[in-house]
Order: structure tokens, then sequence, then C-alpha cells
């Protein structure tokens, strides 16, 4: 095994997609390390931080590639569109955000001669409407919608150029993740349930759709950033040894979405007083089948390759969620 704080000593940290919910959860990790640097790339300006070099720049243009791999010993690429409901609205600029910047990053690298380590964030709804559970990296991915195909296709190049030598990269599919961070995610069909904390404070109508009986895979925020890092830095040779660098971030524990909803408005009301209800309503004509699914998902290989594991409960990061949320309340 490895020591993250050796590992990562002195190195140049670039994270694409810095402004947004994961990205500013990773940031504020990465700074207890002592790299080097810690670059931000975002499509505007960031508020200003201590000890942080902010670049703002247009992905889809390969000079900004070639800034990116010059300078950085890892790449964690976080940008790009997160919302299902966009991508199928959006196709042409769901698909533009995420293959075009993936292609110039190969190509930057190709024609740099330097081969950057990119962690990539994906999405365990690739695995399209699973049914036996838990799913491992073996299952076969079988996307449903145009976000998950984008996914699909971003990761298969990012392969190949693995095998190719031309980068050293790992996608990441991250199960349901939530939590606090200090950027919450734009997208409407995201963070969900930090939503339904504060329609929780607010004693706004909560609405959950169907019987709410759909099962999920909740993961913490602080888990998930915790994966990143460590995968960061592990033996790439290993990663592809077991899994073509493809690997979930998962707690392999499924719970109702029912449950977790009565979760929230149960730890809200020890707060606020009052007896939450939940309206079960029907599901929109427009919904994807992906929201309908049942999901568990496997991390043992991730953390037979890092030695990572989720460590916070759902009971403990609904707690830690609602706290976070209280200081806006109260």
């Amino acid at each position: 095994m490895y020591h993250l704080k050796t590992e990562l000593n002195n190195k140049v940290i670039c994270i694409t997609g810095a402004g947004g919910y994961i990205g500013s959860a990773l940031i504020d990790r990465l700074k207890n390390y002592s790299v080097k640097k810690i670059i931000r790339v975002s499509r505007k300006k960031l508020t200003h931080k201590e000890n942080l070099d902010d670049w703002i720049l247009d992905l889809n243009k390969f000079d900004s590639w070639l800034k990116i791999v010059e300078q950085s010993d890892i790449i964690f690429h976080l940008a790009g569109n997160t919302s299902i409901r966009f991508a199928e609205q959006n196709p042409k600029n769901s698909l533009t955000s995420e293959v075009l910047p993936i292609n110039n990053l190969v190509r930057a690298s190709r024609q740099l001669q330097l081969i950057p380590r990119v962690i990539y964030t994906s999405t365990a709804t690739i695995y399209g409407l699973t049914k036996d559970l838990p799913i491992s990296e073996f299952f076969p991915p079988a996307p449903v919608t145009c976000y998950d195909s984008n996914k699909l296709y971003a990761e298969k190049q990012l392969e190949i150029a693995s095998m190719a030598n031309t980068i050293n990269a790992v996608s990441l599919r991250l199960a349901n993740v939530y939590g606090p961070s200090s950027n919450e995610s734009s997208a409407f069909d995201r963070g969900i349930l930090s939503k339904i904390v504060k329609m929780s404070f607010e004693s706004k109508e909560i609405s959950l759709y169907g019987s709410g009986k759909y099962i999920r895979d909740y993961i913490y925020i602080d888990d998930v950033v915790k994966a990143l890092i460590s995968v960061s830095v592990v033996n790439y040779s290993v990663i592809w040894q077991n899994s073509k660098a493809v690997l979930n971030v998962s707690s392999g524990r499924g719970v109702q979405i029912k449950t977790v909803f009565n979760l929230i408005t149960k730890e809200v009301g020890k707060i606020t007083g009052e007896n939450l209800k939940i309206k079960n309503i029907p599901w929109p004509n427009e919904v994807s089948e992906i929201e309908k699914r049942n999901f568990i998902g496997s991390a043992e290989l991730l953390k037979s390759l890092t030695g990572w594991a989720a460590k916070t409960s759902l009971e403990e990061g609904i707690k830690s969620l609602v706290d976070y949320y209280t200081k806006d309340y109260l």
C-alpha cells in the first residue's frame, strides 16, 4: 500500500469543474496535503481563496489542455454536464461538453509527450436498468440515456489512450453522492437530498414520485473525495490488471428512497418541532426509466487496490447534512 501524504508531496494538481459540488469539496480536502500547487479551472471567475491558482479556460479548446497538461502532474477532470434531463433536452451540447475535452486532453498529452494522471468522474447510472445486485465493475454497462452514453464514450476514449500509454487514466463510477459542500450542484436533477433538507426547513410540501420503494446507494461526499484522492496516487498498472481502469465508488448499502426522505424529515423535525409529511405523486410522463432503477454498487475492487472504504453511514451523513443547513434557517 502507499502513504497519501508522501505520494502527493510536491505535486501540481489541477481540478476542472473546480467551482462545482464535488470540485469544491475536493479542493477543501487537498489543502490538507503538502502539494506544490492546486490549480482551479472553471468557466467563470471563482471566489478568491489563498494559495490557489485560478484559470478561466474553455475546455472545448485544444490550447486550454496544452496549458493544463504542461503544468499538471495529476488532473481531476470533474467538468461537464451533470444532468440527465439537460442531456436529453440538449443532446449535442451534452455530447460536446463530455467528449471534446477528453479528445483535447489526449491530443495535448500526445503532442507534449507527457503522461499525466487523470481521474475522471463517471456515473453508476451507466450500468442501466440493473436487476442483480450489487453491481461490480465487471457488469457490462447498458446506458439508457444520452447522458450515460456520453459518459461511456468518454470512459472508452480514456481507456484507449491509457492502453496506448498516452495518459494514465481511471474512471470512477459514482453512486448517489450527497452531503454538504461549499458549492451546490446547479443541475435541477442533482443534489436531491440537499433540496429535500431545505424544503423541510421551509415547511414546504415534499413530493415523492411513485411508491418511493426504488433502491439507491447513497455515498457521502467526504467518502467520495477520499476515493478521488486515493485513486490519484495508486499504482495504475495494478488498476489496469484488475479492472481496465474503471472503479465503482459506492457504499455497498441499498436503501429505499422513501426511507431516506423520512430520515431527513425526522431529523429536521427534531430541530423545528414540526411533523413533516411526504406526499406520494405520480411520475411525470417525461421521466427517464433510469430514475426508477434499483441500484447497489460493489466497491470491493476499489478497497482492494487502495484500502478505501465508505466510512459514513447514511444516518450519520443525513444528520451532518441537516446540521450544515441548520445555520441558514435558525
